[in-house]
């Protein structure tokens, strides 16, 4: 049977699956902006998966306008989207399966008061409603939503007379009377019933019976909170219970785990975090119906582990330390580097490392999160 394509390939012409994994990029790497007057910004630590969900957001429009490509800072790469989004997201998945960023996100979409060229402000969304009820006069109008600004609020009903939302008559020589087009009663009501009413329903609920859209969200959740993949034991570890508990249960129904539980973790000064382990099928099936990653270095670590020959064990060490030695000379000098390239377990490697520090050979230098080595002398 012939493989179908990455599920970041689908996506592109895929719009539920899009906003599906847009949904677990807002989970975790929106930019908590206090301040509604900001762009919305997503925040993602691998260069390839920035680049490749760049694509995809310029694809549906979805990019800011005073967006200038993406920018690097402190090795996070980062780029803008438009307040639309924020709405086009809830409106397709319906719901987010975490219920605090839920009601965060339409908190934050009946209180925008930016967007130059979207309804989806708060100001507007406020003359809509008004409007829902009975055709005002401007000034009538204005009172009801307690507007002072003369020339702001008729930006606003210039701009929605613009979208088509609203039209307006004049009526006697000064009176201009505006009321709802037929589009605008359309655009308003979708949105209190998508934005101000939460629904039962959630596009994350057809992971349960879709194997293929689960393991897609897994995938994609893979490269933004997914660890232990060069140990062979993926694992799910965030501060959300709720978010992991929601991963966990499909998990369990998929049998990509035999955990019973989820775990917790305290350290003095943090949050708890919580988590689970995936067993040694589930990156495999994951894989194999969803890759390959967006990320380069997180596809070369699924297909390290698979091409391991034996689940469970980390592969033939044999000449382990004299191997490791030419490695470091070739310049290869991470435990991840020297493991790819010796076809070895990354335990194993790591374990053989810190022999060679303890006889004298090798010594280890501190890199960002990570360390590196080298011959000593």
């Amino acid at each position: 049977m012939k493989k179908i394509k990455s599920v970041y390939d689908r996506m592109y012409n895929n719009r539920k699956l899009f906003f599906l994994g847009f949904g677990v990029l807002y989970i975790t790497e929106m930019r908590r902006v206090k301040n509604l007057s900001r762009t919305s910004e997503l925040r993602i630590k691998s260069k390839g998966l920035a680049e490749v969900w760049y694509e995809l957001f310029k694809k549906y429009g979805l990019i800011s306008k005073n967006n200038k490509g993406i920018h690097v800072k402190n090795g996070i790469y980062t780029f803008g989207c438009t307040a639309q989004s924020l709405y086009t997201l809830i409106k397709v998945v319906k719901k987010l399966p975490e219920n605090d960023m839920d009601f965060y996100l339409r908190k934050r979409l009946t209180n925008l008061t930016y967007t130059n060229s979207s309804p989806v402000n708060k100001n507007r969304i406020k003359i809509l409603k008004e409007l829902n009820n009975n055709p005002l006069t401007t000034n009538e109008l204005a009172r009801r939503i307690n507007f002072v600004s003369g020339n702001v609020f008729k930006h606003h009903l210039d701009l929605l007379q613009k979208l088509s939302l609203i039209k307006r008559n004049k009526i006697g020589k000064q009176k201009i009377i505006n009321s709802l087009t037929k589009k605008g009663k359309i655009f308003i009501n979708e949105f209190l019933s998508e934005v101000e009413t939460v629904p039962n329903y959630s596009l994350y609920d057809e992971c349960s019976t879709n194997k293929q859209l689960a393991s897609d969200l897994m995938l994609i959740i893979s490269e933004l909170e997914m660890g232990g993949i060069m140990e062979r034991q993926l694992y799910l570890e965030m501060n959300s219970y709720e978010f992991v508990k929601f991963i966990f249960g499909l998990c369990e129904r998929w049998e990509w785990t035999t955990q019973n539980m989820i775990s917790e973790k305290s350290r003095p000064k943090h949050k708890p975090t919580y988590l689970f382990y995936l067993n040694s099928n589930g990156p495999k099936e994951i894989y194999s119906l969803s890759g390959p990653c967006a990320d380069i270095n997180k596809d070369k670590a699924f297909l390290h582990i698979f091409s391991l020959r034996n689940l469970g064990v980390h592969g033939r060490i044999g000449e382990t330390k004299e191997n490791i030695l030419k490695a470091i000379g070739n310049n290869l000098n991470t435990s991840k580097k020297i493991a790819f390239e010796l076809n070895i377990g990354v335990q194993n490697i790591q374990k053989q490392l810190s022999n060679l520090i303890k006889e004298g050979i090798l010594i280890r230098e501190k890199i960002g999160t990570g360390y590196r080595y080298k011959l000593k002398g």
